[in-house]
């Protein structure tokens, strides 16, 4: 309603563009929209509208006086003054609604006052209660078992589920499992893999090898344990659904057998770690472009109550570079130049033909903390992040081919003697 100009739309003889502000009386019972490029053009359309022949302006919020011109440039559009005559007494917002509340409840203000007067003169009491409060919540983030916190496991039906570390360990697999179905839907539905049998090999054989490695580190399960003993420096839910060796092989023989596969040389095991410290607190790792949070309030300790353990569902695992904007859109580009026939499928270290993608390179992208951030709500940037995938098409010099090959001939080997 006020904003009814812009700079682009109405720029004055002066050459200072008009901006719209909002005028109010001391009362606050009227309140119009004017549009200004000056201190003295805002004083001349107040004093017409409020009929007054010499009239001052104040910010609402504060009562301060404006009076200078460079001073009323810096104020931002939209911003509220009160227009009062040259002796008028002006209050601020503040002081208007304390009188308000004051005509009406006088006997909460009253006991308000009280309350201060009381603590301050019982401040060593107050400070014995508040440690004893701050001991007693010490003392039930302490607690593990099911039988100890009973209150913390409501509405989780689980009962083979006994202590707070295997509920918080099934909600870090959850996340990174959510990751591969939704990596496995998005390179499953594409055209490409329907129609060329090359593509469809390509992304089958790197899913399994997701699904090995996410296996073999227990679907990073150990992100949210606070009793995992490694930690980064600051569940088994439907196993037969996307395992097809599960019938044949227990998932924890499963779970081994990828971990003794894996070699001296893996890259991964550096982000096997807990978020979290020995007592279970987690801080906000902040917006994905910075190197840690601005907001030193964001921390929590979902292990203290049942209500944290709520609250930290809307924490977020946060992909620096996206997932769905760019490691994905990476992969099936890489997977387009290994089918086609237009020969472009080089290595680009060693400019040799490519044999098949960085599986290695795209699955830290896609679910591991080399590529993840956990953040509060507030520091979960949805806009778009301006990092472009590691992931490339590789050849048999690459020393990441090498290592694939190698992890999979020491899997295979070690299931057939299992079998």
């Amino acid at each position: 309603m006020f904003n009814l100009f812009s700079a682009k739309d109405k720029p004055t003889a002066g050459g200072r563009p008009l901006q719209g502000y909002k005028i109010t009386d001391v009362e606050r019972s009227r309140k119009y929209g004017v549009a200004a490029d000056s201190l003295r053009m805002l004083r001349a359309k107040a004093s017409e509208k409020f009929k007054l022949a010499e009239c001052r302006v104040y910010l609402a919020q504060d009562g301060v006086e404006v009076t200078d011109e460079e001073y009323f440039r810096t104020l931002p559009a939209q911003i509220l003054f009160v227009v009062a005559g040259k002796d008028t007494i002006v209050k601020t917002d503040f002081e208007l609604m304390y009188n308000a509340i004051k005509s009406a409840h006088t006997d909460l203000l009253h006991a308000g006052e009280l309350a201060q007067q009381f603590v301050s003169n019982n401040q060593p009491e107050i400070s014995k209660i508040l440690v004893n409060a701050q001991r007693g919540r010490d003392e039930l983030i302490q607690r593990s078992a099911r039988t100890e916190h009973e209150e913390w496991f409501a509405g989780i039906d689980d009962r083979a589920i006994k202590t707070k570390e295997e509920v918080m360990k099934r909600r870090g697999q959850d996340r990174i499992r959510g990751y591969f179905y939704k990596t496995k839907d998005e390179l499953t539905k594409c055209s490409m893999y329907r129609g060329s049998p090359m593509a469809r090999e390509l992304i089958d054989e790197m899913l399994e090898l997701f699904r090995q490695l996410l296996v073999g580190f227990d679907y990073f399960s150990c992100m949210f344990d606070r009793s995992c003993q490694r930690r980064l420096v600051l569940q088994q839910t439907d196993n037969n659904a996307d395992e097809p060796d599960a019938q044949r092989i227990p998932p924890k023989r499963l779970k081994l057998l990828v971990q003794n596969s894996l070699g001296p040389n893996c890259q991964i095991e550096r982000y096997n770690v807990a978020l979290c410290s020995e007592t279970g607190d987690f801080r906000c790792m902040g917006v994905w472009k910075d190197e840690a949070c601005r907001y030193d309030s964001h921390r929590i300790n979902p292990y203290a109550s049942r209500e944290n353990l709520i609250l930290f569902q809307v924490w977020n695992l946060d992909h620096q570079i996206e997932i769905s904007r760019t490691v994905l859109p990476s992969i099936l580009d890489n997977v387009e130049r290994m089918v086609s026939l237009e020969g472009d499928a080089i290595c680009k270290l060693h400019r040799r033909k490519g044999k098949t993608l960085s599986v290695i390179t795209y699955f830290l992208e896609l679910f591991t903390l080399c590529n993840l951030k956990l953040v509060h709500i507030v520091c979960h940037d949805k806009t778009v992040h301006e990092l472009i995938s590691s992931g490339t098409i590789i050849c048999d010099r690459c020393e990441e081919y090498k290592y694939i090959k190698q992890f999979q001939r020491n899997l295979r080997s070690r299931k057939d003697a299992l079998l």
